[in-house]
């Protein structure tokens, strides 16, 4: 039997095959750069992350700051005593949030957060009960310990005989 050669065009091959390595280097090439580029680029979305927690850690903080302080002044006793005891201790640490929050931990910003929302929550309390707090105030009446400093309150105590 006779063989028949085969022939193709040449150039077609060429342009096939240079088109298949450069396909294959350019998807070797995206891969080693998204090895690099997603682990870096996770790791500064969550830096951002922790520099906006902090920085809504330390606006919460004036807000409730702000708010107790407010609300001392424009309330009666007991619950302007004890915002004012929340805003004098707010007051103490504004200092150190202040400079400091560029250090806070995550956990420490989320900690710091929730007590910020349990004081706000203390002051939303206050201003829905009409300036009632969680406190009393007792009425004290001197009389009957001047009466017994004075002896002029009979003994009750049974005699012993």
């Amino acid at each position: 039997m006779a063989k028949k050669k085969i022939r193709s065009v040449k150039f077609k091959r060429d342009y096939m095959m240079a088109l298949a390595f450069a396909l294959f280097f350019l998807i070797v090439a995206a891969e080693c750069f998204l090895a690099v580029w997603l682990p870096w680029h996770l790791k500064l979305e969550s830096m951002w992350a922790e520099q906006v927690a902090r920085h809504e850690l330390v606006e919460q903080f004036d807000k409730v700051r702000g708010l107790s302080r407010k609300a001392s002044t424009e309330l009666m006793p007991p619950a302007g005593s004890e915002e004012a005891l929340i805003c004098r201790s707010l007051d103490r640490s504004a200092a150190f949030m202040h400079q400091n929050s560029k250090y806070l931990t995550p956990q420490q910003c989320r900690s710091f957060m929730g007590i910020l929302q349990r004081l706000y929550l203390h002051h939303n309390t206050i201003q829905k009960s009409k300036g009632n707090g969680y406190s009393q105030e007792i009425k004290f009446s001197s009389r009957k310990f001047l009466e017994n400093l004075r002896g002029t309150v009979p003994n009750t105590a049974p005699d012993k005989k």
